[in-house]
């Protein structure tokens, strides 16, 4: 009898790593390096004020972001200055992000976070961001970034 318990031991370890080297495979790293960080101020989706983060793998031109980049809108509870945290939720639109690889082809991230640890009204903000996707993928970051004055009105 206990060569058949050893046998189905091992057989449930077996089964067990499985399990736990298709989840590691699932939960997929960061493939991405943004190096290039910048805040602006924009018209968010109610036609209010927004504060927008973009991390790019390119330097930006006078406020044009060229594919792939990463966008962090904040629609509520705007910084004024640092720390600040805030968090990404599917569903509510106080805080967007999307990841962008290619011309139109974006995703919405489902779930992440901005923690800014220092902000300065234009001048630029630092801090940390994790955001996670559909895929089971994440992008996360340290960053400092720099102020894009951009005027504009919304309504």
């Amino acid at each position: 009898m206990r060569p058949l318990l050893s046998e189905v031991m091992r057989s449930l370890l077996a089964m067990a790593l499985l399990a736990f080297a298709l989840s590691c495979r699932h939960q997929s790293a960061a493939t991405h390096h943004f190096p290039f960080a910048y805040v602006q101020e924009d018209c968010g989706p109610t036609d209010g004020t927004a504060m927008e983060f973009y991390f790019t793998a390119k330097e930006g031109q006078g406020g044009k972001y060229k594919e792939p980049f990463l966008q962090i809108e904040v629609n509520e509870n705007l910084p004024k200055s640092g720390p600040q945290d805030y968090s990404v939720k599917s569903g509510t639109i106080a805080v967007l992000a999307s990841r962008c690889l290619g011309p139109g082809s974006c995703e919405a991230a489902t779930s992440g976070f901005l923690r800014l640890s220092k902000f300065s009204r234009g001048v630029g903000a630092s801090g940390d961001y994790k955001l996670r996707f559909r895929d089971g993928s994440f992008e996360q970051g340290h960053f400092d970034a720099i102020w894009y004055r951009n005027y504009f009105l919304c309504g």
